[in-house]
């Protein structure tokens, strides 16, 4: 198949959606045609999220379009609840260029806002079938507006077929089983990477046997990494011992460490920045215990990755993050950093829970989120909307 690929963000840039368009389609790039086109980056994200390790490793070529033409570009949308279309006009006009150079036999849609219209232009006027995906932060959710929710079901009536990243996003999408569509979750590396967590305590000065708990992240206000600085200083009155390690960059990087020292925990958290990719191993495997809060998430892809590491994760009951955790560690409600604390707590103090729960989250990972397996899934969807399967 000649697959055309089109997202509304891509590496540089590092997060869950990134990452996911990365490993399925350089998989499928192994037996596919590939292209894969995406708006040119702005600053602030070159900035706050974007890593060049990947470059070299992306083995299908990607086309950057000036996104001028947006109605997302319009001050105020938001404040309209959605009942501006949030569509970009630039992403339709460089759909229409790749279609006329690359010939597609079908493409795949990531992020229904602002790049969905596209798609369904590509479908109706264009003659490409289209599968949209839903597997990002224009899912219905917390700080969506409203009404996306009616164009995403408008642009979905007009396309041969959707996936979800997750039974969340479908849900958030439709609220019943009527849905179109089928779930293909995002996944991980099995066998995961090997590492060192040895090298990686000695390199921190944290001692062995240690309590030493991993946040790996992006530092934006939606994740409110405030309340795991909260949980740690909580868990330090009671404990006594332990070590934050907090992973990631992004603009709230000052404010959290100048909340970090407010608390009192500045020599507790190591704020060790963005985390190489070959590195990533080794800070797993050094954790007793993940933890990750966040306000909306529509998959959770460092959670998956804790998990295939058999590590037990304390996080909050909130969007796609239980459906991804299964029985692979402690919920607590979102915000509520004595809870989150007393999670710390109990999981430091329960080696046979500790256990337990990082061998059911391995299992899980293994079986439901290997990547593998999900490029297979993403495969079959487009092969049938392509008339090839």
């Amino acid at each position: 198949m000649r697959i055309l690929v089109l997202s509304a963000t891509f590496l540089p840039v590092v997060g869950g959606a990134e990452l996911a368009l990365f490993e399925v389609y350089r998989r499928l790039a192994r037996r596919h045609a590939v292209l894969l086109i995406t708006p040119v980056l702005s600053p602030s994200l070159l900035r706050d999220h974007a890593s060049d390790e990947y470059e070299t490793l992306v083995p299908f070529p990607v086309e950057r379009y000036e996104d001028r033409v947006s109605f997302m570009r319009v001050r105020g949308h938001r404040w309209s609840g959605g009942a501006l279309p949030p569509f970009s006009l630039s992403a339709v006009a460089a759909v229409r260029s790749a279609i006329d150079r690359f010939h597609p036999d079908v493409m795949n849609v990531h992020y229904l806002m602002p790049t969905g219209l596209a798609g369904a232009v590509a479908e109706r006027w264009l003659g490409v079938p289209t599968v949209l995906t839903l597997n990002g932060r224009d899912a219905p959710g917390p700080g969506v507006p409203p009404l996306w929710r009616w164009w995403q079901r408008a642009l979905v009536a007009l396309v041969s077929d959707v996936t979800y990243g997750s039974q969340y996003c479908r849900d958030a999408l439709y609220r019943s089983s009527c849905a179109r569509g089928q779930i293909v979750y995002n996944g991980v590396e099995i066998p995961p990477p090997p590492g060192d967590g040895a090298a990686i305590r000695r390199s921190l000065d944290i001692p062995t046997g240690a309590p030493l708990f991993f946040a790996l992240q992006r530092f934006a206000p939606e994740k409110r990494l405030d309340v795991v600085l909260r949980a740690m200083r909580y868990y330090l009155d009671r404990e006594g011992t332990g070590i934050l390690v907090v992973g990631g960059k992004g603009p709230e990087e000052a404010r959290l460490r100048a909340v970090a020292g407010e608390l009192g925990i500045h020599k507790q958290v190591r704020f060790v920045g963005y985390i190489p990719r070959e590195q990533l191993g080794s800070y797993f495997l050094a954790c007793d215990v993940f933890v990750f809060h966040s306000t909306f998430e529509t998959f959770g892809l460092v959670v998956a990755q804790a998990m295939s590491y058999g590590r037990a994760v304390a996080t909050v009951r909130n969007t796609a993050l239980p459906e991804v955790l299964g029985e692979a560690g402690l919920l607590v409600e979102t915000g509520d950093w004595r809870a989150l604390g007393d999670a710390l707590i109990k999981l430091v103090k329960d080696e046979a829970l500790r256990r337990r729960l990082g061998e059911s989250g391995r299992a899980r990972a293994e079986t439901v989120f290997n990547w593998d397996r999900v490029a297979e899934q993403y495969e079959a969807v487009l092969a049938r909307a392509a008339g090839k399967g």
